[in-house]
């Protein structure tokens, strides 16, 4: 597929700075894709197109934002009208290890702010956009933790699930209008994750191999999990009772819910 024939000029990356979000900027910018990087940390969007520029016959953009704030998906929506956007990589967001009662309800309330809230209305305004433009694309980053409810981060597990869900219905209600989606949902990635969630860091797959499995499978795919594995763990929850699933969740994660 020619991305920029099929969907526009450029692709708008928000959480562009690190792991998943800065792999897709590699990939889309390989295939010939201009590129508006969007995050906090504006130097490191810097560093990173400026990497990309040497190695790629692109331009890329930088924007610093931060999408926890109120309107801010309407900041970014407005900044970026003067551009043919194709492609919207909704990425931004972040995990919280620990037991929902005992977790800081500031940073709650960021998860529910860029998870739920700026998720939803920056897909919603680009999703309008590519529909009267007759045209385009959209990523929207979800997880494996949206198959199944998750004891030990069980605030992040619901925005997954409600990120999931909002997209499979999105799917349905613009199909025939032209504008491809795929949901990714990855399960444990080497990335900053981790860190960010106050999670112990473990192995985990590839995020240039993740970012991979949702850009083949835009307009394949409405679903795209990356690896056999997580295929399977995507899957089981079907076949089996929902008290297993929630005490096997649970047991796995069991080192977030020790007091």
């Amino acid at each position: 597929m020619d991305f920029k024939e099929r969907y526009g000029r450029y692709a708008l990356i928000t959480g562009a700075s690190a792991g998943i979000g800065k792999e897709f900027a590699y990939i889309l910018a390989e295939k010939g894709l201009d590129l508006i990087l969007v995050a906090r940390r504006e130097d490191t969007l810097k560093e990173i197109s400026s990497d990309i520029e040497k190695k790629n016959k692109v331009e890329c953009l930088v924007i610093k934002k931060d999408l926890t704030e109120e309107n801010s998906y309407k900041e970014l929506f407005d900044l970026t009208q003067k551009f043919d956007i194709g492609l919207l990589v909704n990425n931004a967001g972040f995990g919280y290890y620990g037991r929902f009662i005992n977790q800081n309800e500031d940073k709650l309330k960021d998860m529910l702010k860029l998870n739920v809230l700026t998720f939803s209305m920056l897909t919603r305004v680009f999703a309008d956009y590519f529909v009267k433009k007759g045209r385009g694309g959209m990523v929207l980053v979800s997880s494996l933790a949206a198959f199944q409810p998750t004891a030990g981060m069980a605030q992040y597990g619901a925005t997954k699930g409600f990120e999931l869900q909002l997209g499979e219905a999105l799917s349905e209600e613009i199909k025939g209008k032209n504008v491809d989606i795929t949901i990714l949902c990855p399960g444990a990635t080497v990335t900053e994750f981790q860190i960010t969630a106050e999670g112990v860091p473990h192995n985990g797959m590839d995020a240039k191999k993740v970012a991979m499995c949702a850009v083949n499978n835009l307009g394949r795919k409405i679903i795209s999990i990356p690896g056999w594995q997580n295929k399977i763990t995507g899957k089981l929850h079907r076949f089996l009772p929902r008290s297993f699933v929630r005490w096997a969740t649970a047991k796995a994660l069991s080192h977030y819910l020790k007091d």
